[in-house]
């Protein structure tokens, strides 16, 4: 038979022991605890390498990602491709997903071990790259889809119950 009042005992006797330890406490701003290797903090982009493709752009379930391009002859080949001109990355929306990472090309956007993100305002979380500012909220244009128009339904073909039944 359980003795009553054991569990509060036995929770008791583990606060006590733990009440007269020494008390680990690390300062966070001058301690800072090792990430793990596979982190991923905030996304950052090398401008030089981006080929202005999009594909971050178009995959990104959140549209946090907002780029400007132009086409320009780079590299003197006399035909123009796609630059990005500018790029901006809304931290307010990111859920650091990862999928704008695997899917660049280049490798030109990928996370940083920077995890701290403070701001008094939501649009101060708007990071641009490039040269030129880029609206990081770009409104999403949704497809109006064609209403079917409705058919009027036929009816079932008559069976030979149904004809007597109309009949009588």
């Amino acid at each position: 038979m359980p003795r009553i009042g054991q569990g509060i005992a036995k929770g008791l006797g583990i606060t006590l022991r733990h009440l007269f330890e020494k008390k680990v406490t690390r300062q966070y701003p001058e301690y800072r605890r090792e990430l793990p290797e596979r982190t991923r903090g905030m996304l950052t982009v090398d401008m030089d390498r981006c080929i202005a493709c999009l594909q971050c752009m178009r995959i990104c379930p959140d549209h946090c990602i907002s780029i400007e391009q132009t086409k320009r002859d780079r590299g003197g080949s006399g035909k123009p491709k796609p630059h990005a001109v500018g790029f901006a990355i809304d931290d307010s929306r990111c859920m650091y997903c990862s999928l704008c990472v695997e899917v660049c090309p280049v490798n030109c956007i990928y996370h940083t071990e920077e995890f701290e993100i403070q701001a008094y305002n939501r649009l101060e979380l708007a990071r641009q790259f490039g040269e030129r500012p880029v609206d990081p909220h770009p409104t999403v244009k949704k497809e109006k889809r064609a209403v079917a128009k409705k058919v009027p339904s036929r009816r079932a073909p008559a069976t030979e119950a149904s004809r007597k039944e109309e009949a009588a």
